[in-house]
C-alpha cells in the first residue's frame, strides 16, 4: 500500500511539474508578405533551458538568430527564455513552421508546429494598424529628418556602477545599444582598459537582448559587453568609448513591420549584398560612447601589515597536506586555499616559510568563482610541491593572509594553523611484480577472450566497409599547419627599445606578447583577455608554471606601463624571461 501511495505522489508531482512547464510556438497572426522579414519565436516559460535545438527552416531564408533573452512568464519568479529568428518566405503560400526543442530538467520538450501565410507583396497594401504605424520607426515619413530621427531612436551607453573607489575594488562597467530603428552593427573599435585587470561577464557570443522603456518608449537593448574591472593603482583612468558603425534601413512607404538589430565584429568586412531593397533607403552612421573617468584611491597606509599583498574583500583561509606522512624521497603537498569575495584575479600566491630540510616549489592555481557576482566569488587554490632531504618531523609555520576590507575600510588578517608532516626513512614501495601480474590461466583466458573480440570487430569492420565503399567520401584537403612564429623576431621591437625610456619599453614587450596569442588563437576584440587566453593555454595543455609566469609578465608590463613603481626585474632579465616562456609554449601550441 505505501509503495502504491509513493509511486501515485511522484507520478502527481511528474504531472504538476511538467504542467507548469510550456514551450510553445509563435508565429505572425497576420499573412506575411513574400519577401519581407517577420520573426519566429520559440518561448519556454517555467523550466531552466539547456540544448536548445532549432528546427532547419526550409525553404525560409534564415536573416538572423537566435536572438535570446528573459521573457516574461506568467508566474512570478519562474524561469523563462525567448528564443527568436528572423525569416524571409520565399514566395506565396501556406507554410509549416517547425517546432523546436529544448531540455529541461533531464527531459527533452518540443514545441508544436505552427501554420503561417505567406501573401505575394502587391496584396500587402491591406489595411494597416494605424496604432502600429504610429509606433513603428521603420517608416521614414515624408520630410523627416533622417539624421534627428537616428539621433533619437538609436544610440549606445556606458554605464559604471562607481566612478569613485580603491586599488583592487572592482568597477562594474556595462555597454548597451539602444534602437527602435532597422539596423545592422559593426564594433569597429573596442574599449581600452588600461590601469585595470579586466574580468568579462557578458560579451557579444552570449546574444544578451531585452526590452526598456526610456521617455515611454520601448528600446530593443544589445548588451554588448559586460566586464568587471579592478584597478591596479591608484590615480584618475579613463574608460576609451567603444565605437560602431550602423547601416539603418527606413521605409519609404508604410508597412507592417516590426523592426530588428544585428550586432557583430567585422560585420561589413563579410561578403554581402548592401543593395538597399525597392523602396527602401539605407543610411550609415557612425557613434560612440563618451570616455569615462574613475578616480581611484591609494589604500590608506595606515594599519596596514607587513605582509599585505593586494588582496581587497572578504576572505577566510585554509590550508591543509594531502598526506601527513611520505616516505623518503616522496614528493608532498601543501594546498592553501582562500575562498570568499573580492579581487581574486589578482591575488598571488601566499608567502610559505619552508623549514630547513624542506624544500618547496612553485604554486599551481586552480579557480573556482561565479562570474556573475559582483566582486568575484568563490575560491583559489596554490598547490605547493615539495620535498625533505631527510628523515623526520617537520613542522611548517602558520599561513598568514592579509586584506583590505571594503565593508568596513580596514585590514583583516586570516590566520591558519601549523601543520605537520613526517618523512620516513624508506623508499616507497611499489607493489611486488606478483601482485601486478596475472596468473598463467588468468591471462590466457584473457588473451582469449581479447581474441575472440578482436575476430568479432574485423567482422563487422569489413562489413561496415562495403557498406561504405558504395558511397565513397570527399577528399578532406589538408590543412596546413600554422607556421611557429619566430620569438626572437617577435620581440626586435623591445630589445631595440632596452636602452630607451621605460615606459616604451614595456608598452612594445606587453604588444608582442600579445600579438603572439593573438596568432595562435587568432583572438580579437572581447576575446581579447588574460582570462580567456589563460583557459585557452589549458586547453592545449600548457603548464600551469608557464601560465603563472605570463600572467606576471602581462602584470609587470602593466605596472611598467601606468605606474613608476620599483619593479622587482629588470628590463632585461624580463625580456629574456619573455623569451623563454614563449619559446617553451612554442612547443605545445604550434
Amino acid at each position: 500500500m505505501k509503495k502504491t501511495t509513493a509511486i501515485f505522489f511522484l507520478l502527481l508531482f511528474a504531472a504538476i511539474t511538467c504542467a507548469q512547464t510550456t514551450f510553445r510556438t509563435l508565429v505572425p497572426a497576420k499573412p506575411v508578405p513574400a519577401g519581407e522579414s517577420f520573426r519566429v519565436q520559440y518561448v519556454l516559460q517555467g523550466g531552466a533551458a539547456k540544448d536548445f535545438t532549432p528546427p532547419d527552416f526550409y525553404p525560409f531564408r534564415l536573416v538572423e538568430g537566435p536572438a535570446i533573452y528573459p521573457s516574461k512568464g506568467n508566474v512570478p519568479g519562474s524561469p523563462s527564455r525567448n528564443y527568436i529568428f528572423t525569416l524571409v518566405a520565399p514566395q506565396p503560400g501556406h507554410y509549416i513552421i517547425p517546432g523546436a526543442s529544448v531540455s529541461v530538467n533531464g527531459s527533452v520538450l518540443r514545441s508544436a508546429a505552427a501554420a503561417i501565410l505567406v501573401i505575394s507583396s502587391d496584396r500587402e497594401a491591406a489595411p494597416v494598424n494605424p496604432e502600429f504605424v504610429q509606433s513603428s520607426e521603420y517608416y521614414l515619413r515624408p520630410g523627416e529628418n533622417v539624421q534627428e530621427k537616428i539621433r533619437q531612436n538609436l544610440y549606445l551607453k556606458l554605464s559604471v556602477d562607481k566612478q569613485t573607489c580603491y586599488v583592487g575594488e572592482p568597477v562594474l562597467a556595462t555597454y548597451k545599444l539602444y534602437s527602435r530603428l532597422e539596423s545592422r552593427s559593426d564594433i569597429i573599435k573596442n574599449p581600452g582598459f588600461y590601469g585595470f585587470t579586466v574580468f568579462d561577464i557578458i560579451g557579444l557570443a552570449d546574444n544578451q537582448l531585452g526590452t526598456e522603456k526610456v521617455n515611454g518608449k520601448d528600446f530593443d537593448v544589445h548588451t554588448i559587453r559586460k566586464v568587471q574591472l579592478y584597478p591596479l593603482q591608484p590615480g584618475r583612468f579613463t574608460i576609451d568609448p567603444i565605437e560602431i558603425r550602423n547601416k539603418v534601413e527606413f521605409s519609404r512607404t508604410v508597412m507592417n513591420r516590426k523592426t530588428g538589430q544585428k550586432i557583430a565584429e567585422g560585420l561589413f568586412h563579410k561578403t554581402e549584398d548592401d543593395t538597399p531593397a525597392s523602396g527602401t533607403q539605407t543610411v550609415e552612421t557612425d557613434m560612440r560612447t563618451e570616455p569615462l573617468t574613475i578616480d581611484v584611491r591609494a589604500l590608506p597606509e595606515k594599519n596596514k601589515p607587513a605582509d599585505f599583498n593586494g588582496a581587497v574583500g572578504t576572505f577566510l583561509l585554509s590550508t591543509r597536506l594531502e598526506k601527513n606522512r611520505l616516505a623518503k624521497n616522496e614528493e608532498g603537498f601543501l594546498l592553501i586555499t582562500i575562498s570568499g569575495k573580492g579581487n581574486f584575479i589578482q591575488l598571488g600566491a601566499p608567502q610559505v616559510e619552508w623549514p630547513p630540510g624542506m624544500e618547496g616549489f612553485a604554486a599551481v592555481l586552480k579557480d573556482s568563482l561565479d562570474k556573475l557576482k559582483m566582486p568575484l566569488q568563490g575560491e583559489r587554490q596554490f598547490r605547493y610541491g615539495f620535498v625533505c632531504t631527510a628523515p623526520g618531523t617537520y613542522q611548517l609555520p602558520a599561513i598568514r593572509f592579509s586584506f583590505f576590507d571594503t565593508d568596513s575600510n580596514r585590514y583583516r588578517s586570516a590566520t591558519a594553523a601549523s601543520l605537520t608532516v613526517t618523512v620516513g626513512a624508506e623508499e616507497k614501495k611499489e607493489r611486488p611484480a606478483e601482485e601486478q601480474q596475472l596468473s598463467i590461466t588468468a591471462l590466457g583466458e584473457k588473451k582469449s577472450r581479447i581474441a575472440i573480440g578482436v575476430v568479432f570487430l574485423l567482422v563487422l569492420l569489413i562489413l561496415a566497409y562495403w557498406i561504405l565503399k558504395k558511397k565513397p567520401a570527399a577528399p578532406v584537403p589538408e590543412i596546413p599547419a600554422p607556421e611557429r612564429p619566430s620569438v626572437g623576431e617577435l620581440f626586435r621591437g623591445a630589445g631595440i627599445l632596452l636602452p630607451g625610456e621605460d615606459t616604451a619599453f614595456y608598452q612594445e614587450l606587453h604588444r608582442a606578447a600579445w600579438s603572439y596569442f593573438e596568432s595562435a588563437f587568432a583572438l580579437s576584440g572581447s576575446a581579447k583577455n588574460k582570462d580567456h587566453l589563460f583557459t585557452l593555454l589549458r586547453g592545449k595543455g600548457v603548464e600551469e608554471p608557464s601560465i603563472t609566469g605570463l600572467a606576471d609578465l602581462f602584470s609587470t608590463c602593466e605596472a611598467g606601463m601606468y605606474t613608476r613603481a620599483s619593479l622587482p626585474a629588470g628590463k632585461e632579465q624580463l625580456l629574456e624571461q619573455a623569451k623563454t616562456l614563449l619559446e617553451k609554449m612554442n612547443e605545445s601550441l604550434f
